[in-house]
């Protein structure tokens, strides 16, 4: 019993695709998830939140309101026009924008209400959720550093009475007055004027107004889109693999060397797999967004020309990954270990299995060398971001799949010829 225990043993460490299965490929993906949720390396609380500000007051109030909120350290801010930062926001390359809008100055000098918007993509509330946590207790002070706390908290007082009598509102702002004498006095006593804390800070209320710039529109929601893209791009990477095994098979079974004693050119027969591949994988992507329109109700009518582009670049770049691997290896074992663990990897990075907008900002960069990233986007250009087919954003996602396909069956027919004609 014994010895039976041990010989498996034996042949589990000779087989490399058991131990590649069993070893590598959770390895693999529990490094990703652990950067992708922020589990791994240093604090995330050095990691900063980019946002863009426009500022269309252009007052000494408002660029010192600016340079306050620059301090934080939680904070990237980049300075830009308002149709510039709402074309960036829109293109998805940025997640909002602050719009400090005119008459900012004046509002503080009076203590009314800030005229702050956040402009922001719907996709990305989680990041934009972050930047108000770190934004809101900044801003919540700029009347009382930078304004006249004691005549807004007059105001605070005369809204919240709803009075709109002029004489009504000088006798609350009268009682204010000296509450918040009475206020700063016992707040003075009580700590020792150790703290900032100001008499008025109670009456703040909520100064920034939210506007999603990008937002669902025909019902094609954001989890619809997220998971009909990502799952459509991983499983192709796994329909792909099993078409390019097609030519280990032929190998194996003797057909590819009938085929080399013909007078075709050997490239031919690579050539017409990735024909093959390609059809495939167009049929697949449109058979798989044609069962999410009719069951789900993605709409795909009102989109036709931007999907029916990218499913041509998704496929053939895909389709290119699939001959490549099976171009690269020597066994159908390799195709299949190999495969599964660069899909799964490429699918956790790009997308496929954890929205990118959850991501960090680090993760988020190294995600682009995934062919899923380039895809998923392209995608959330058509169903989300509603580009147009012209648009410079969507078409460079296109030209970066092309141009992976091409390099990647340029890279197959290199292998080809070493791997799989000389060893025919």
């Amino acid at each position: 019993m014994i010895q039976l225990a041990i010989k498996d043993l034996k042949l589990f460490l000779k087989d490399r695709r058991s131990m590649l299965v069993t070893f590598a490929i959770p390895i693999a993906l529990i490094t990703l998830f652990a950067f992708a949720f922020g589990g791994a390396g240093k604090s995330s609380s050095k990691a900063k939140i980019s946002l863009l500000v426009s500022d269309l007051d252009n007052t000494s109030a408002s660029q010192g309101a600016i340079a306050r909120l620059d301090t934080l350290k939680s904070i990237q801010l980049k300075a830009l026009p308002l149709a510039e930062a709402q074309k960036a926001i829109e293109n998805g390359d940025e997640s909002s924008v602050l719009v400090v809008h005119q008459g900012f100055a004046d509002s503080l000098k009076k203590g009314g209400s800030l005229p702050l918007e956040l402009q922001y993509d719907e996709s990305k509330e989680i990041e934009v959720g972050m930047l108000q946590q770190s934004l809101i207790p900044t801003i919540a002070m700029l009347p009382f550093n930078m304004g006249n706390s004691r005549e807004m908290m007059g105001n605070r007082l005369a809204k919240m009475a709803g009075s709109s009598n002029t004489q009504a509102k000088e006798d609350i702002q009268a009682k204010s007055d000296n509450l918040f004498d009475a206020i700063s006095k016992g707040v003075a006593s009580g700590n020792g004027n150790k703290t900032k804390n100001n008499p008025a800070s109670n009456f703040f209320g909520s100064d920034i107004k939210m506007t999603k710039l990008v937002k669902a529109t025909n019902d094609n929601q954001l989890g619809l889109v997220q998971a009909v893209a990502g799952t459509a791009v991983m499983m192709l990477l796994f329909s792909v693999v099993g078409i390019g095994m097609g030519l280990l098979d032929e190998k194996q079974e003797g057909t590819l060397k009938r085929l080399l004693y013909t007078p075709m050119n050997p490239l031919n027969i690579l050539f017409g797999k990735m024909i093959s591949a390609n059809v495939i994988s167009i049929l697949q992507l449109v058979i798989m967004f044609i069962y999410a329109s009719l069951v789900f109700g993605l709409d795909i009518a009102s989109h036709l020309p931007g999907l029916l582009l990218t499913i041509i670049a998704t496929a053939f770049a895909c389709s290119a990954f699939g001959v490549l691997l099976a171009s690269f290896a020597k066994s159908r074992q390799q195709v299949q270990g190999l495969s599964t663990l660069i899909i799964l990897v490429m699918s956790a990075l790009g997308g496929s299995m954890i929205p990118l907008f959850l991501m960090p900002a680090l993760m988020q960069k190294v995600a682009v060398i995934s062919v899923n990233y380039w895809s998923i986007q392209g995608f959330y250009d058509v169903f989300w971001r509603n580009l147009p087919v012209l648009n410079a954003t969507f078409l460079s996602r296109i030209l970066v799949l092309l141009l992976i396909g091409l390099a990647l069956n340029s890279w197959a027919v290199v292998m080809f010829r070493k791997n799989i004609l000389k060893l025919t």
